[in-house]
């Protein structure tokens, strides 16, 4: 049954319920209609019918009276009482008719209760009685007026004494009328009030009743829906904690099912693309895994130019290292190796492109670094490899298993920026998301380039135009790598800013000082910057370089024209 379904059939209930209630109320209030009707038809008009009745005959009896108390009377008075009295008369007849008729009707009526047709029984036994009297005491009055109207006062004071038989014939009997209808219709009017009361009462308990069994079936059906969609609610949060082990419970074939249906596939997706880039991401990228395998991965098959910093790196010796070591000696070291230098990478939000022996190329781009912050974070990365290859070097007996002669890793690191095509190259069976250009080949070469000047890290000035708020540097040289014709300004990444110790910073301030008189060939005020050097860091390797260098240039004077770049002449 669906959500859309269940809530027509609450409300259809709550209809019905109320329907119900209605129905019972409007039955009940039927009854009560149909009393105050019978009030209204039978009652109220009898009670008046029957003190008319009693009044015009008391009225008839009047006008005798009057005329006999008189001692001048005309014949204009009496044809007046005449008239007057003829029309009390008939009214008298009318009345009793209405009255014998309307009882006839009420008798007739099952709808006036039970109660009231008794009464009115009872009263239509006594009418036949009131009839039979009626016609002597309305022949009374007429003799009465004629004695009178012949002078015969004497004849009419005597006939007058009749209507005391007949006035208490009536009197008695209309009496027990007005008081049989008059405590019928208390008794009816407080049994409408009691039955009013019920009703009242009765309407506000089912009305009670119906709301709750209306919010009743309500709170069920809602606790119902709020309960399942809890249910998705915390399970989407553990998927959004990472915790894809979660599956909802699918109790209802409604929307909300299907919902809990469509989350554990989506659950089981998740947990699928998981396994795929916890198994893929060992070989490639994760966040390149996590791309190929969303549903809009087209993009990562678009190759674009962009500016990237480019990495690459190799350990120094490690021939003559492996040469020392048994197979899985060596797969063991590069294994530990490429694990500390990995994390690192990773870490600071790199890509490793690929392994290349005991080499490691690595870049860092958007989308997975904004802006030009690639160039601060590669460098950075490159430090803290140096950094876990210190603790590697410490690691490498127990590692290794050897108890001595154990090798000593020394990483040579080439850093550069600038444009290249980056994205999926390859054939359509096999493909690498990598970068080519000019960049990467010049990134290569600065690893050679350590060898020469015995360092560590080597930066291009692109690399450091863009890092050099974060970093700490010394201007190395400026010199045409293998293979290029522009020459390219290398520094040498001596750690992250405000971190040197009071040592390095003097000696990268020396150290400037005899490149800039080595460069003005002022080859004595050089060498002893370069001396200086020695004294603060001893067997720095470009010092000593630049002194070899110096020896050779006062032998073989550079010519006029030399701009201070220095040519490569091996990778």
């Amino acid at each position: 049954m669906t959500i859309r379904l269940k809530i027509l059939s609450l409300a259809f209930l709550i209809l019905i319920i109320f329907g119900v209630v209605l129905g019972i109320s409007t039955s009940l209030q039927h009854d009560f209609i149909i009393q105050i009707d019978a009030l209204t038809r039978y009652h109220v008009p009898l009670r008046t019918l029957i003190a008319r009745f009693d009044v015009l005959t008391y009225e008839y009896e009047l006008i005798m009276m009057r005329l006999l108390r008189r001692s001048d009377i005309t014949q204009r008075d009496i044809e007046s009482a005449r008239a007057q009295a003829r029309q009390y008369a008939d009214q008298i007849v009318d009345d009793l008719r209405q009255i014998n008729a309307l009882l006839d009707q009420a008798v007739a009526d099952r709808g006036a209760g039970e109660q009231s047709v008794v009464v009115f029984s009872q009263l239509k036994g006594s009418i036949p009685f009131i009839e039979r009297q009626l016609d002597p005491f309305i022949k009374i009055g007429e003799g009465v007026l004629r004695a009178i109207a012949d002078d015969r006062l004497d004849d009419a004071r005597t006939l007058s004494l009749e209507f005391t038989k007949t006035e208490t014939a009536f009197g008695s009997d209309t009496a027990a009328l007005r008081d049989k209808l008059a405590d019928l219709t208390t008794a009816v009017g407080a049994e409408i009030l009691t039955k009013q009361w019920t009703i009242e009462t009765l309407s506000f308990i089912l009305f009670a009743l119906a709301s709750c069994l209306g919010i009743g079936a309500a709170i069920f059906v809602s606790t119902h829906i709020v309960r399942a969609l809890r249910r998705l609610s915390e399970g989407t949060a553990a998927v959004k904690a990472g915790h894809f082990g979660a599956a909802v419970a699918i109790e209802t074939n409604d929307e909300i099912g299907q919902l809990a249906i469509a989350f554990n596939h989506m659950v089981e997706e998740i947990r699928t693309k998981e396994r795929i880039k916890d198994a893929f991401g060992k070989f490639v990228d994760p966040r390149i895994v996590a791309g190929l395998i969303t549903p809009t991965s087209d993009g990562i098959n678009r190759a674009e130019r962009q500016v990237v910093t480019v990495f690459f790196s190799d350990i120094a010796g490690f021939t003559s290292i492996s040469e020392q070591l048994t197979a899985t000696a060596t797969v063991n070291l590069l294994n530990h190796y490429f694990t500390a230098v990995t994390t690192s990478i990773r870490d600071g939000h790199g890509i490793v492109d690929k392994y290349m022996g005991d080499g490691l190329m690595a870049f860092w781009a958007a989308p997975f670094l904004p802006g030009d912050a690639h160039a601060a974070a590669a460098c950075i990365a490159a430090l803290q490899q140096q950094v876990a290859l210190e603790g590697l070097n410490k690691n490498l007996p127990n590692l290794l298993g050897l108890r001595r002669g154990a090798p000593n890793i020394r990483v040579q690191m080439g850093l550069a920026t600038g444009e290249v095509v980056l994205g999926t190259i390859g054939s359509t069976v096999s493909k690498s998301f990598t970068v080519i250009g000019d960049t990467v080949n010049l990134a290569s070469r600065l690893v050679g380039v350590n060898k020469v000047y015995d360092t560590r890290i080597i930066i291009a000035e692109d690399t450091l135009r863009l890092a050099q708020h974060e970093v700490e540097v010394r201007e190395l040289d400026l010199i045409t790598a293998v293979g290029k014709s522009e020459p390219v300004r290398i520094y040498e990444l001596l750690g992250q800013t405000g971190q040197l110790a009071p040592g390095e910073v003097e000696l990268a301030n020396e150290f400037g000082k005899g490149l800039a008189a080595y460069r003005a060939r002022e080859w004595d005020a050089a060498e002893r910057q370069f001396q200086r050097c020695l004294e603060v860091k001893p067997a720095d390797g470009p010092s000593m370089l630049y002194i070899e260098r110096i020896t050779e240039l006062r032998k073989q004077p550079p010519p006029t024209a030399w701009d201070g770049v220095w040519h490569m002449t091996k990778k």
